[in-house]
């Protein structure tokens, strides 16, 4: 194993790892909703709150004050594309998908709801930046050798 491949591994679980910690509650959260209290727990004293002022249908109505068409399906995507897309690239599996809906759905979230705020400060778009910047990366270079892709030789490109 090289060096480059546990780097892979790091990147591709902590972008991983936050990108579905933000998907999450936007699939499952919600008005007395609460996360699994491990979960909770790993993410600190304000996931409780977020989780339950998230969930598809507050997030839908977000989306549809910011004028995304068919906000329901949207917001179900969105969180998808972050709780299935995070859990993806974080495993390295499916790397090339995962990574182009990661990206895809950033590229959203910075258009739609952070791009007026610009890069820098509360609501701007550097997290959402960062993260799809994270998954081009892995796309383009594979997950490295310590990954599910990795298993059936797709680890490099």
């Amino acid at each position: 194993m090289r060096k480059s491949d546990i780097g892979l591994l790091v990147l591709r679980v902590g972008a991983g790892g936050i990108l579905a910690a933000h998907g999450a509650p936007k699939l499952f959260g919600g008005a007395e909703r609460v996360p699994p209290s491990w979960l909770a727990r790993l993410m600190g004293s304000n996931y409780k709150q977020a989780w339950a002022q998230s969930g598809p249908e507050n997030f839908a109505a977000v989306l549809t004050k910011m004028g995304v068409p068919e906000p329901a399906l949207a917001a179900r995507l969105s969180g998808v594309a972050e709780l299935g897309g995070g859990l993806a690239l974080a495993a390295g599996a499916a790397t090339p998908l995962s990574a182009a809906v990661i990206a895809a759905n950033m590229s959203v979230a910075i258009r739609k709801a952070h791009w007026k705020v610009g890069i820098y400060g509360q609501g701007g778009y550097e997290l959402a930046l960062s993260l799809g910047l994270a998954a081009v990366a892995v796309g383009l270079t594979g997950p490295g050798a310590v990954s599910v892709d990795g298993l059936f030789g797709k680890g490099r490109r």
